[in-house]
């Protein structure tokens, strides 16, 4: 069982901003991101759980406690292959910065978490105002 990112998506004030697996997202502090994701399943009955968290990648991948989500994930019984898809909500809290990182697992489950591939520098959180290109253009005698 192999977990799939497929997409990201900003949820700002009623506007989708909707983005391929690897592409990047610009959100400010306080919006929503909903990542979508998919995980063939055949087997028993079982309930898991999809953690999902922005950090960056080092060693070991280095959480932002402030964004992060687990959401409960139902596996029907099955014996052969069925397709799942989630999509999970998760709020973009604390600091601001480029180059965050992306990763998802099913943790709850027998045997050990399933890991989906991490998805390096996809996001880029605002968090103060910017301004660029600030001149004077002209001046007139009135």
């Amino acid at each position: 069982m192999v977990l799939q990112i497929n997409s990201i998506e900003s949820l700002l004030q009623g506007i989708v901003v909707d983005v391929l697996a690897g592409e990047k997202l610009t959100v400010m502090v306080g919006e929503t991101v909903r990542v979508h994701l998919g995980v063939d399943y055949r087997g028993p009955d079982l309930d898991g759980i999809i953690h999902i968290s922005w950090g960056h990648q080092d060693t070991w991948f280095n959480e932002d406690g402030n964004k992060q989500g687990d959401f409960s994930a139902h596996f029907d019984q099955s014996f052969d292959w069925v397709p799942h898809i989630f999509a999970c909500d998760v709020l973009i809290g604390g600091d601001y910065g480029a180059g965050y990182d992306l990763y998802a697992k099913i943790e709850g489950v027998p045997g050990p978490d399933i890991f989906a591939p991490t998805l390096l520098n996809v996001l880029d959180v605002l968090g103060a105002a910017e301004f660029r290109n600030f001149e004077i253009t002209s001046y007139d005698k009135l």
